[in-house]
C-alpha cells in the first residue's frame, strides 16, 4: 500500500513538530511553571525530553530506577522548597501508584506528573495500558489533562502545576506521541 505523504501534507493532516523542537516547548513550559526539581525514568519515547531536562541547568534532574523512587524523591525536594515535576510512562505510573497513595496524597504533596500515554488512541503499542491509564488516575482521584499538541502546552503545564500546589496533590498531563512530536496531529476539520 503506497500512502502519499505529499497529499497528507497538502490536506492539512500533518503538522509536523519533531521531538526535539516538542521537548523544548515542554521543558519552557515546566520552566515558566517554577519547576526546578525533575525525576525521570528512561523510555524511548520520551529520549528527547529527558535529553532536554538533563541538559538543562535550571532543573536538578535526578534519573530513577524505578518510579515510585522518583516519587519519594520528589516529595522530598518538595519538603525542602523544590517545585517537583516526575517523568515517566505509564506503565511506569503504575508502578508508582502506592507510592502517589501513601506519600503524596497522604501528606499532601504536589507533583505534576508528566505521563507518556502508551496505548492511546491510534497507539498500536500497549493498548491494555492505554485503556487503563485514566481509569486508574480518575480512581486515585488525581486531576489529569491529555496533552495532544504543544501550542498551548506551556501555559496548560503552568495551570496544571498550580493546581497540584493549590491543591497540594499530584496532577497528571499525559503525554501522547503527538504532543512528543513522535506523530504527526491530525487536524479534524
Amino acid at each position: 500500500m503506497h500512502i502519499d505523504v505529499k497529499r497528507i501534507h497538502d490536506t492539512g493532516c500533518e503538522q509536523r513538530l519533531n521531538s526535539a523542537e516538542a521537548a523544548k516547548t515542554i521543558v519552557d513550559g515546566l520552566k515558566r511553571a517554577g519547576i526546578n526539581f525533575v525525576a525521570t525514568l528512561p523510555d524511548i519515547n520520551l529520549a528527547d525530553l529527558l535529553r532536554e531536562v538533563e541538559e538543562d541547568r535550571d532543573f536538578i534532574h535526578v534519573p530513577v530506577c524505578r518510579e515510585e523512587e522518583g516519587i519519594g524523591i520528589c516529595a522530598g525536594a518538595y519538603l525542602v522548597g523544590k517545585k517537583c515535576a516526575a517523568i515517566m510512562q505509564n506503565g511506569g505510573f503504575f508502578n508508582s501508584t502506592n507510592a502517589i497513595v501513601s506519600t503524596s496524597l497522604q501528606y499532601q504533596i504536589p507533583i505534576l506528573l508528566l505521563i507518556y500515554y502508551a496505548g492511546d488512541i491510534g497507539d498500536r503499542t500497549f493498548s491494555t495500558t492505554g485503556s487503563m491509564t485514566e481509569p486508574v488516575l480518575q480512581a486515585l482521584g488525581v486531576r489529569y489533562y491529555v496533552m495532544r499538541d504543544t501550542g498551548g502546552a506551556p501555559e496548560l503545564i503552568k495551570r496544571a502545576e498550580i493546581l497540584a500546589d493549590d491543591s497540594k496533590r499530584p496532577v497528571a498531563l499525559l503525554l501522547t506521541k503527538e504532543v512528543l512530536g513522535r506523530r504527526p496531529s491530525l487536524q479534524l476539520s
